[in-house]
């Protein structure tokens, strides 16, 4: 049975934003990746792109992309083409509706953990297949999360770093860049740094920068 339903993100979209936009981790993932893409041109697609936080962000610090987003959301849609210009269009990363080697940028943050282990191999194909040569597959997953979360949120897979990495070698990424961040609920940037250097505690989530090869 497909747990990630149409019905379930809609709902989600609608209940939890003023939680998540409270997030320091989840603004923290966002900002990361957008340095990344600042000032940056060409076709970007974000795949489950959901609340649209980092269409936001890029429309002003990399007003020159073209914004393209899939989500199985018709609420998510339905909201960003208010705020955002771009092509959005309901869509499962499964089988996305755009030609051969159209982007520059692909970003899934937060999206491969919502896919069985034999759905992933397809999605990440489809990735491969709309990306340009040499263009940036951006892409983030959840560590060592707790089963409550794993549950509420509806993840059908358990990465780690190691796996994760195993997984986008052999569908033909190559990893340039790896970036972990840790939740903590106050001093944020302050744990965060003492986190990295001191390994008093395991990272909650990983951006990995990818190629394709």
């Amino acid at each position: 049975m497909n747990l990630n339903t149409k019905l379930f993100w809609d709902k989600k979209i609608s209940d939890e934003k003023i939680k998540l936009f409270k997030s320091l981790i989840y603004i923290h993932k966002n900002n990361v990746v957008v340095d990344l893409l600042h000032c940056s041109r060409g076709k970007l697609l974000d795949v489950g792109f959901g609340y649209g936080v980092l269409e936001d962000l890029l429309v002003k610090q990399a007003p020159e992309l073209d914004l393209f987003g899939i989500d199985i959301s018709e609420r998510a849609i339905r909201e960003i083409r208010f705020r955002v210009r771009g092509k959005f269009v309901v869509a499962n990363a499964k089988k996305i509706p755009f030609n051969e080697s159209f982007f520059d940028y692909v970003i899934a943050l937060d999206v491969l953990e919502h896919f069985q282990i034999n759905e992933l191999k397809g999605v990440l194909k489809e990735v491969l297949r709309v990306l340009k040569n040499n263009g940036w597959f951006v892409v983030s997953v959840p560590l060592n999360e707790s089963e409550d979360d794993k549950i509420s949120n509806r993840h059908l897979v358990t990465f780690t770093e190691s796996s994760i990495k195993e997984v986008l070698d052999k569908c033909n990424f190559k990893v340039e860049r790896i970036e972990e961040l840790y939740a903590f609920r106050n001093f944020y940037f302050l744990k965060s740094l003492f986190a990295k250097y001191l390994k008093f505690k395991k990272p909650n989530l990983i951006i990995l920068f990818c190629r394709k090869k």
